[in-house]
């Protein structure tokens, strides 16, 4: 997972996405933005990939000047979906209560941003979501802030299929030109300047059982959740060459001496170490590219052909030979198989 970060903090790639989205909507372009604040939108549908956090505050300061929108942070969160999160947004979904959803977003939520921390605590008949985060981060800007807020109320109006309003919301930043909008957004009480931010619901509310809730659905999430965490925390050499298969990948698949001088290692020092985590470099650019043609072909807005050209193959004919020799099917076989219509 890419990390580079110059505050030593990384977000979930996917997490722009939205952003993307509120720019088109508002009649932007969000490529030439994107790539302004460092960020390759491309590669942002990769789940796989992480982007430094300095970079999203950069891109959400340049959203802010170019929109003048001052409520762009919460424009943007309204646009998000829940596989935006990871196995955390899935298993947020399937959670049985409110609460359970805001307990596995306690838990996971450094796979969205490592310098963000999440308390959940309850007071009487109130339970509260404190968001914290890192502010020494390069570029920061409220936006960001307000985008995270506007996250967490939009993930709770999703798995409920209505909407509960919280029954307050402060946040700690100066108070906006026209705060009634983060009222309207946001369809609470909102309070600023307060030194700290915070989400609070009705307790009783929040532990209503849900209708859409599926345990063994969001177990098998809450164990890819876990995976992704566990190697986003405790990463290896592995991971690391697959990050950087996987950001060479449209130029061509890349030798094995590429990713070893992108590591700033030797190439036999990079096969020593591999083969000491049970790891060959041929099996990790395969590895990397199997997973990825898995992910775009479930995506159907993403073609065969354009999926060959992400994965490094020079032709549609040459990937959907590698694919079904990889599976047994040919790519346009497995997409009907496995996304729904």
């Amino acid at each position: 997972m890419n990390q580079t970060a110059t505050s030593g903090h990384s977000m979930l790639s996917t997490y722009v996405l939205p952003v993307a989205q509120a720019l088109r909507q508002q009649g932007f372009d969000p490529l030439p933005i994107m790539a302004d604040a460092g960020i390759d939108l491309a590669r942002a549908a990769n789940p796989d990939w992480r982007i430094a956090s300095g970079d999203f505050h950069t891109l959400m300061g340049r959203c802010l000047e170019i929109t003048g929108d001052e409520a762009f942070g919460l424009v943007a969160a309204e646009q998000l979906q829940p596989q935006a999160l990871h196995g955390l947004g899935l298993g947020w979904l399937a959670s049985d209560t409110i609460f359970a959803g805001l307990v596995r977003l306690e838990r996971f939520v450094k796979i969205v941003s490592t310098g963000v921390k999440l308390d959940l605590q309850e007071e009487g008949d109130l339970v509260h979501l404190s968001l914290d985060e890192d502010v020494d981060v390069e570029n920061f800007v409220h936006a960001a802030r307000d985008y995270g807020v506007g996250m967490v109320t939009r993930m709770c109006r999703l798995t409920l299929g209505d909407f509960l309003a919280p029954v307050l919301i402060q946040i700690d930043r100066p108070v906006p030109q026209a705060p009634e909008r983060w009222e309207y957004l946001l369809a609470s009480r909102v309070v600023f300047g307060t030194g700290l931010t915070r989400i609070s619901w009705s307790g009783p509310d929040i532990r209503e059982p849900l209708v859409t809730g599926d345990p063994a659905l969001a177990r098998a999430n809450d164990e890819q959740a876990q995976a992704y965490l566990d190697s986003l925390l405790a990463p290896t050499l592995t991971r690391a060459v697959v990050d950087k298969i996987v950001e060479h990948l449209p130029d061509g698949p890349p030798s094995q001496q590429q990713i070893a001088e992108a590591l700033h290692v030797s190439s036999r020092t990079l096969q020593r170490k591999l083969r000491e985590e049970g790891a060959t470099f041929k099996e990790l650019v395969q590895e990397a590219r199997l997973q990825l043609a898995h992910k775009y072909l479930r995506e159907r807005n993403c073609s065969v052909l354009e999926t060959a050209y992400l994965l490094g193959f020079s032709e549609a004919s040459t990937f959907s030979r590698a694919f079904k020799r990889w599976t047994g099917m040919a790519p346009a076989e497995y997409r009907d198989r496995t996304t729904p219509r």
